[in-house]
């Protein structure tokens, strides 16, 4: 249990460290900027962290990628924004569920995969944070797909087709698959290794039904990762 404890802690210090990190880099960009926020804790602790330092001084505008993310935003003093008030984003801040030596990822087991990759497409930098406990060789999760719930019965069939294995995304406290906010299902595809990322994401969003798939290759984001001394380590 005490080593339980200490890991604990350890990833504590690479937390914090990666949501200071994240915090100083938006700040220096000056006054007047608009701001995507993925969604999760990570995101939620930034924004809040980064209302903190006076940060809705310098943010004109949140675009969040959920409700809890316009939630957090919003409970802390942020405007919210929309793609229809703003063509893009100076900056999106968002965390990760794997991160590859590489700074490929896989992303959005919250759900709001399709809006994060749309932003992080929209957005002149991209900013992406977790800790080292998230980090691998190579990606080999569990990949989030957002499917349109006509095709959620079908998908499972054409997937195991291909030899992959497939579950719906379940969550505590909800009876049933998790629902995105685009009205969508999530589900769960284990393809194994992901020697080829870019191929493997391809392939997923040709399959009739799947709206995203939660793989993203680095395209050159900045991907930050706090390790347990509490230093951070740098992938571009």
């Amino acid at each position: 249990m005490a080593t339980g404890i200490w890991r604990a802690l350890e990833a504590g210090k690479g937390f914090e460290a990666v949501v200071r990190v994240a915090v100083e880099r938006v700040a220096g960009l000056g006054r007047g900027i608009v701001l995507g926020l993925g969604s999760g804790r990570t995101s939620a602790a930034f924004i809040k962290s980064l209302a903190a330092s006076e940060g809705a001084r310098i943010v004109e505008a949140v675009i969040p990628t959920s409700l809890q993310a316009e939630a957090a935003a919003s409970e802390n003093g942020f405007r919210i924004g929309s793609l229809y008030n703003y063509e893009g984003v100076d900056i999106y801040v968002d965390s990760f569920d794997q991160c590859s030596f590489a700074g490929d990822l896989v992303k959005g087991m919250g759900g709001a995969l399709a809006r994060e990759k749309l932003l992080m497409r929209l957005a002149r930098s991209v900013l992406l944070i977790g800790t080292e406990v998230k980090l691998a060789e190579r990606l080999s999760s569990p990949i989030p797909l957002e499917v349109l719930p006509y095709a959620a019965p079908a998908l499972p069939r054409l997937l195991r087709a291909r030899g992959w294995g497939v579950k719906a995304r379940t969550c505590e406290g909800k009876a049933g698959p998790v629902i995105t906010d685009n009205g969508n299902v999530l589900m769960l595809v284990e393809v194994g290794v992901l020697d080829d990322p870019p191929l493997i994401e391809r392939e997923l969003k040709m399959i009739p039904g799947v709206v995203e798939a939660g793989v993203f290759p680095n395209r050159g984001y900045k991907v930050i990762v706090g390790m347990r001394d509490g230093t951070i380590r740098e992938i571009t």
